[in-house]
């Protein structure tokens, strides 16, 4: 009876932590200067920040109200977007494979940052159907979307593809630290093809974002393995870039 009753307390104990964790993020947007374009509700977005090692919190949508990103097992198979609300708390749970428009079949992977250090959350995004063979599958849709992204689908005005979904089958994306700058970089858990898969590196260049494949960055921070035995993969690329939300 004391195990359910503690249960019962918790419950409503983490919503509390939750809903003053949006209104703390709120409370340093309106103490900070203006950012780019992401003020169409008249406030400037706070900076993003951690409510949790796959929890991220901040203003996808460019409104000025943080939203939650989670992202289960940093893998970006599973990732979902919680809107902010004007209440200061998170509305309905969306899969982004859901608002990116997956198909019956395909794996969306995907990953979320700032990639630009413009002050926007921006998305990378890949969607595959699984060639279910030892040969990597096309995939349809490989993108980086800069921020702010539209609720209903999350697309960017100014989109570009990337060349991830045509150097194997990418199983996971997650966001990493190589070189040790001030930008976000890839890691994608590729299928390569020939009984191998390889943890391939995007590095993000200042002003443009996650760039093309590399092969000198990829002897350097690449590794190979096989389905049995993996390359490993970051599971820190956000600590590097957001401090937990206070």
């Amino acid at each position: 009876m004391l195990r359910k009753r503690s249960r019962l307390i918790a419950a409503p104990i983490a919503a509390a932590a939750l809903t003053l964790t949006a209104a703390g993020y709120q409370a340093g947007a309106a103490e900070s200067p203006a950012s780019g374009g992401a003020e169409r509700s008249g406030k400037a977005a706070a900076a993003p920040c951690l409510a949790g090692a796959t929890t991220l919190i901040g203003d996808l949508d460019g409104d000025g109200r943080p939203d939650k990103i989670s992202n289960p097992g940093h893998t970006g198979t599973k990732m979902t977007v919680q809107w902010g609300t004007a209440s200061g708390s998170f509305g309905t749970k969306h899969a982004v494979s859901k608002l990116v428009g997956a198909r019956s079949g395909e794996v969306t992977t995907a990953a979320v940052a700032d990639f630009q250090k413009d002050g926007k959350l921006d998305l990378v995004v890949n969607i595959v159907k699984p060639s279910g063979v030892d040969d990597p599958a096309t995939a349809r849709v490989s993108q980086y979307r800069p921020g702010p992204l539209k609720r209903a689908n999350l697309a960017s005005a100014a989109a570009r593809k990337l060349d991830i979904g045509t150097q194997g089958e990418a199983k996971q994306i997650r966001v990493a630290n190589y070189g040790g700058d001030a930008y976000p970089d890839l890691a994608v858990l590729n299928n390569a093809g020939d009984g191998v898969w390889e943890r391939s590196i995007r590095v993000t260049k200042p002003r443009t974002g996650p760039g093309k494949y590399d092969y000198d960055l990829q002897q350097q921070y690449g590794e190979t393995g096989t389905p049995a035995e993996p390359p490993t993969m970051p599971t820190t690329g956000w600590k590097h870039f957001y401090k937990p939300c206070s």
